[in-house]
C-alpha cells in the first residue's frame, strides 16, 4: 500500500532534551520504505488531522498533518524497560500545516534507535492539549 507522505524542504527540529528530528513542508511524494509500513495509525477525530506511519526495520518514523484544522499532530515514542514501565523516547511534532511531515529514524542514532525485541509505544495527538489521542503498541522485532 502506497501512502503520499509530503516533503520537499527539510529543516532540523531542536525537540525536547536536545534532540534532532527531519521536517518538511509539503510539495512532493515520498515512496514508503522498501518493506511498506509495518504500522499506520491517526488521531481520533473524525476528519483525522494527523497520521503517523511507522517501518520497524530502520526504526522510520513519519508524522504528517492531514487536515487543515489549525493544530499540528505529535507523535510520542516510548520503549518499554524491563520494569513494564514505558520510557519516552522522542516527540515529534508535524508544523507547518496541511502537508507538513517530520521523520526520525534510527540512522540518526541516540533516542531515535529504538530496541530490539521490545514494547514499543506510539501516541499520537493534536495540538498542545493532546486533542483526539491515541495510543497504540508494537513489538519492534525486526
Amino acid at each position: 500500500m502506497r501512502h503520499k507522505i509530503a516533503a520537499l524542504a527539510a529543516t532540523t527540529v531542536f525537540l525536547a532534551g536536545g534532540a534532532l528530528a527531519t521536517a518538511t513542508s509539503a510539495s512532493a511524494v515520498i515512496d514508503p520504505p522498501s518493506g511498506g509500513w509495518d504500522h499506520t495509525w491517526t488521531t481520533s477525530d473524525s476528519n483525522p488531522g494527523g497520521t503517523v506511519y511507522i517501518a520497524e526495520h530502520g526504526d522510520i518514523v513519519s508524522l504528517c498533518d492531514t487536515d487543515a484544522d489549525g493544530y499540528a499532530p505529535r507523535v510520542q515514542i516510548a520503549a518499554q524497560a524491563s520494569s513494564g514501565a514505558y520510557h519516552i523516547r522522542y516527540t515529534l511534532t508535524a508544523s507547518g500545516g496541511e502537508g507538513a511531515c517530520a521523520t526520525a529514524r534510527a540512522s540518526q542514532g541516540g533516542v531515535y534507535d529504538l530496541p530490539e525485541n521490545t514494547s514499543i509505544g506510539v501516541t499520537i495527538w493534536l495540538g498542545p492539549d493532546r486533542d483526539y489521542q491515541t495510543t497504540h503498541y508494537y513489538l519492534n522485532d525486526h
